[in-house]
């Protein structure tokens, strides 16, 4: 019988770590900078839990996705892309010297929907893609929110598409998925 545990547990234990380090995984969202999508309540108890996609995808306009933060790698941030590389962005302003920005090639620019509790691409100007871990794709916690967690882009008063395409370029991520 312990023969038996030991060997399911020697197959299914680095599956399931290779498939929440590389496919998916659940992931709790904290704070307020996506209020009202996540978290609209500031309750301790309040906080949304949603299925994160790690692979198979590039970034659209409308996405929320997580990445490492561009000022503090350690932490993760969750945002909604904005504008992808090529798009020229007008700020929400704040004077950061981001009034008007062209994404670069590689880069993105994120906001949170909560522009008055969301430090974002308004602060830290584009954000490589490199970072981005993975798309957030539904609430999966508290039931009562459960559901998909939809793409909204941004006016074209904020942003300029010259280009037609709506996903970011591949990038040099393994397996070219992402």
């Amino acid at each position: 019988m312990l023969r038996r545990v030991g060997k399911i547990a020697f197959y299914t234990v680095p599956a399931a770590v290779y498939f929440h380090d590389n496919i998916a995984q659940i992931t709790k969202i904290e704070g307020s900078s996506m209020q009202p999508t996540l978290n609209p309540d500031n309750g301790r108890m309040s906080d949304d839990y949603v299925v994160l996609a790690k692979c198979f995808f590039s970034p659209k306009r409308g996405d929320v996705v997580v990445a490492r933060s561009p000022t503090s790698p350690r932490e993760k941030i969750v945002k909604r892309v904005i504008g992808l590389p090529g798009d020229i962005i007008r700020g929400r302003g704040g004077g950061d010297g981001f009034d008007v920005t062209r994404v670069p090639k590689g880069h993105c620019w994120l906001e949170g929907d909560n522009k008055s509790s969301s430090y974002d691409s308004n602060g830290f100007g584009p954000t490589p893609l490199a970072i981005i871990e993975g798309k957030a794709l539904c609430i999966c916690w508290p039931p009562t929110r459960a559901g998909i967690i939809r793409s909204v882009e941004a006016g074209p008063s904020r942003v300029s598409t010259p280009f037609s395409s709506q996903t970011a370029a591949p990038s040099s991520r393994p397996w070219g998925i992402f």
